[in-house]
């Protein structure tokens, strides 16, 4: 019995990490001072809402509500790490401020996002770019860690301490980056 629950674990885990495989951007955290960084260069307000697209295990909005006062809404495709960041939400004690969902972040709505905090590929950022543009409300605030936004002039941008850059993008009065 414990052989088959054994081996029944093992492939599971090998389905779930191919299948992670799969996706545009592999999950990689993001370390705490990072997170920081990342948030300070957005200029959250209280009240505001920070979307994080691949939240994975809810670091960010977490943070962001924590430490911030912000509402936070972290989207992510794993259903293990939504299990894992609504875990972690609540034990953070935020549950009230942030809500992790079990969604394509290609297919999310982000009419209501003042910031979106991207952690992604470049494929899957250029892939978001239309979307930003098309539902994001003027002066709303995007921040890319890693990779910029191709194309688009960013308003600062500033080094973590890992080394990577960090870049901070508006939504202009016309819905269009230059």
């Amino acid at each position: 019995m414990l052989i088959g629950i054994g081996i029944s674990l093992a492939v599971l885990s090998v389905v779930w990490i191919g299948w992670n495989f799969t996706l545009d951007a592999l999950w990689q955290p993001t370390d705490r001072a990072t997170v920081g960084s990342i948030l300070s260069l957005a200029q959250i307000k209280r009240g505001e809402t920070v979307v994080d697209l691949g939240c994975g295990d809810g670091r960010i909005v977490i943070t962001a509500a924590r430490a911030f006062g912000a509402e936070g809404v972290g989207i992510e495709i794993d259903p293990v790490r939504v299990l894992w960041a609504r875990t972690a939400a609540l034990l953070a004690g935020v549950r009230k401020h942030v809500r992790i969902l079990w969604k394509n972040m290609y297919k999310v709505d982000l009419y209501d996002a003042d910031i979106v905090i991207l952690f992604l590929s470049s494929a899957a950022n250029l892939k978001l770019q239309d979307k930003l543009l098309r539902e994001l409300p003027q002066g709303a605030r995007i921040v890319s860690y890693y990779h910029p936004m191709l194309g688009w002039k960013p308003d600062r941008v500033e080094i973590a301490k890992t080394g990577y850059s960090m870049y901070l993008y508006r939504i202009p009065k016309n819905q269009g980056i230059e």
